[in-house]
Formats: C-alpha cells, sequence, structure tokens
C-alpha cells in the first residue's frame, strides 16, 4: 500500500496508531493491509484506511473527527486539516496536538526520559511543559511505556521540540 503523507503525523506507520491486519475499511469498503481503528464520531469505528483519512470522506461520511483536543491557530484550513484529515495519537486521556509558529507541530512519538536526554532537549522540553501547566514533574516517572508518558511534537517552521504528558 502507498501510505499518504500526513503533515502532522509524518511517522505514521512506525507509531502505534496503525493496525497492520488485514480489513475491510468501513469508508471506501476496500481490503486494506493498514488502518486506524478509531475515530470521534457516533458510529463504532473498527477500519479506516488511512486513504480516507487523508482525503477527508471518513471525517465527512462519519461526522466526526480524529483528534480531540489540540491548541488553536489562526488558519481554519490548518484546523481542519489536522482534525478531518490526520490520524490520531493514542492516549490515556484522549491526544491533545500541540501548536507552535501558529500552525500545528508534527507528532514524532512517546517518548520517556531516556529519550528525551538522548536528543539532549531533556531540559527544554520538560522546563516549558511544567512552566505551561504550573506544576513540577518528577521526572524519573517518565517513561516511554510506564504510568507517565511523554507525547514528542516538533515545530513545523521553527523545528523547537515540544513536549505532552499524560498519566494513567
Amino acid at each position: 500500500m502507498n501510505c499518504p503523507v500526513f503533515k502532522y503525523h509524518p511517522n505514521i506507520l512506525e507509531n502505534k496508531n496503525v493496525i497492520h491486519d488485514k480489513g475491510i475499511c468501513q469508508c471506501c469498503g476496500k481490503q486494506v493491509e493498514i488502518f486506524i481503528d478509531s475515530m470521534y464520531c457516533e458510529k463504532e469505528i473498527a477500519c479506516i484506511c488511512l486513504n480516507c483519512v487523508a482525503d477527508g470522506s471518513a471525517a465527512a461520511k462519519f461526522d466526526g473527527s480524529f483528534v480531540q483536543d489540540a491548541m488553536r491557530v489562526s488558519d481554519k484550513k490548518k484546523t481542519e486539516e489536522l482534525f478531518l484529515r490526520t490520524p490520531g495519537y493514542r492516549s490515556w486521556q484522549g491526544e491533545y496536538w500541540l501548536a507552535c509558529c501558529d500552525d500545528y507541530c508534527e507528532y514524532l512519538g512517546t517518548v520517556g526520559l531516556a529519550e528525551l536526554e538522548s536528543l539532549g532537549i531533556e531540559d527544554e522540553v520538560i522546563s516549558e511543559y511544567e512552566s505551561k501547566k504550573g506544576i513540577t514533574i518528577d521526572k524519573k516517572y517518565l517513561t516511554k511505556s510506564g504510568t507517565m508518558v511523554g507525547y514528542l511534537f516538533r515545530c513545523l517552521h521553527c523545528k523547537r521540540y515540544h513536549l505532552w504528558i499524560d498519566m494513567s
């Protein structure tokens, strides 16, 4: 399958956001081997192919979206692209998409303290998160697959990294 490119979720196949299995897309009816199984809508979703996400037909057909919440940007077209044509990411409390430079950031994946340290951005992104939320994070609990998980984003324009944290 030729996977569509998602501006705000460029490495979709590397993240745990897609199912690699055979299924029938509930939107177009085609048999697919890569799909997503969730969407914010009234209908129960088990299989939506990435092409139907990318072209907006799934959001239109099921009157739904793929992202629960996000920071605000001024361009309505960017908001439509994120919510209606970009697969979300899996999180405990529902995904929250970050923005920078008046555009949504690209989602890079889950991270813990070790991954942030290896990128050399630990202090920068954790300090920014703490100042925005008004809390202090006990960094030893921040792991890629634990009870406190980081979601790493990068600005498409200034290339700064940003972090969102979720806890079970």
